[in-house]
């Protein structure tokens, strides 16, 4: 499994291709579908194309749905280019898409959908976050930053998305990263440092992967805004 992150896309644009493959029996979306990162144990990540009406029955397995480009309509309720909605394992409804919309995505695994919610959930920037720890002191190399979030869907596998912030510059030393974890920056800009393979500047509109274990130095100077979704 690699320990070094990959760059998914840039303002809407597919940067890598993978694997054509499903998240789960009877994937509705598997036609569209590029994994770019498998652990083996049902925790995928790439990008989707969609196109048209997808009637979705009974999903197994949970998904993130960040928009690159094009609309996405879920039940009803339009995401355009920047949205992210969040499918739920067993949920059921319409996905329509304009045409070549595509989707950057984490997909989580699961034998059986447990009780509860199944409706879509969005993601939505403007909602108010709360004031949340920040790096460890120890790992620190700035002062301890202001940071918020805003969790928005957990699930039984571990599977959990929302939208967090740091609003004051933020450096930490190399750290094996804890989780998985799929960033779509919405504001700012962020180098993250590979303990033996450099560095790499990121801003918004990137959508990054980050497989647990990968051992990065992160550093803001200014806000950053983002959407997570992170398991492990």
């Amino acid at each position: 499994m690699t320990k070094t992150l990959i760059h998914l896309g840039r303002d809407g644009q597919p940067l890598a291709t993978g694997r054509a493959g499903a998240a789960s029996a009877a994937d509705p979306f598997a036609a569209g579908r590029q994994i770019l990162f498998d652990d083996g144990s049902g925790h995928r990540a790439g990008h989707l194309v969609l196109s048209g009406a997808v009637p979705v029955g009974g999903l197994g397995h949970a998904e993130l749905m960040t928009v690159g480009a094009g609309r996405l309509v879920v039940d009803g309720r339009s995401h355009d280019a920047g949205a992210a909605v969040v499918l739920p394992r067993g949920f059921s409804g319409m996905v329509e898409a304009a045409p070549g919309t595509l989707v950057f995505f984490v997909a989580q695994e699961m034998a059986e959908a447990p009780a509860g919610e199944t409706g879509a959930i969005t993601l939505d920037p403007a909602l108010p976050r709360n004031r949340s720890a920040g790096p460890a002191a120890e790992v620190l190399v700035s002062a301890p930053p202001e940071c918020h979030s805003l969790n928005l869907f957990t699930d039984a596998s571990g599977l959990r998305a929302g939208i967090w912030d740091v609003s004051t510059p933020c450096e930490r030393r190399f750290v094996p990263h804890r989780i998985h974890e799929l960033m779509h920056l919405l504001e700012g800009e962020v180098t993250l440092t590979h303990q033996s393979e450099g560095a790499a500047r990121f801003r918004a509109g990137d959508v990054i992967f980050v497989p647990q274990g990968a051992p990065y130095a992160w550093k803001n100077e200014r806000k950053v805004v983002k959407y997570y979704t992170v398991s492990g």
